[in-house]
């Protein structure tokens, strides 16, 4: 009976596995774009229309980046527990699902409470810059945690055969 769940279970290790580890590449594109593209843009620009600009698009960026942040985790964390319960080596997956789930608690705690500060109408020039400034910290760390998901998450697809049939961990 337990060869039988480690089987069913196994079935599932290489989806999971390349959906974590296509979940976690999109958004890690998306946070890498954010840190070329828009930071230094955004650093360039006077705080007031920095502000203006992040007023009107903040929306946007949230409505893509949010789910596909949840989606990687949720993902990520899936494919972590289907490849311990398959009794598979699983420290790529569980690697994977830590650094995805270490992006989204830096959003959740430092970086989308300061873009509700941006959006507020409340900050002078001087908190601006100096809140943008930590923001972008806080989003290079985002990034690294997503390369590292990135990496983790197709290093345990690869692991993961067509058949469910990998390696099993060592006992």
């Amino acid at each position: 009976m337990e060869h039988a769940h480690t089987t069913r279970v196994a079935r599932w290790a290489r989806p999971l596995g390349l959906a974590s580890a296509t979940s976690a590449g999109v958004l890690a594109g998306g946070m890498v774009f954010i840190q070329v593209v828009l930071v230094p843009s955004w650093r360039a620009t006077p705080p007031a229309e920095f502000r203006r600009w992040f007023t009107a698009h903040a929306e946007r960026i949230r409505s893509l980046m949010i789910p596909l942040g949840a989606g990687a985790g949720a993902v990520s964390l899936a494919s972590a527990v289907t490849q311990l319960l398959g009794r598979r080596r699983s420290g790529a997956a569980a690697v994977a699902a830590v650094a995805t789930g270490g992006v989204v608690a830096v959003t959740l705690t430092v970086n989308e409470p300061a873009n509700h500060r941006f959006t507020s109408g409340r900050l002078t020039d001087p908190e601006t810059r100096d809140l943008l400034r930590t923001w972008a910290r806080w989003h290079h760390v985002r990034v690294v945690l997503g390369l590292v998901a990135t990496v983790a998450a197709t290093a345990a697809a690869q692991g993961a055969s067509v058949d469910g049939t990998a390696e099993a961990a060592r006992p």
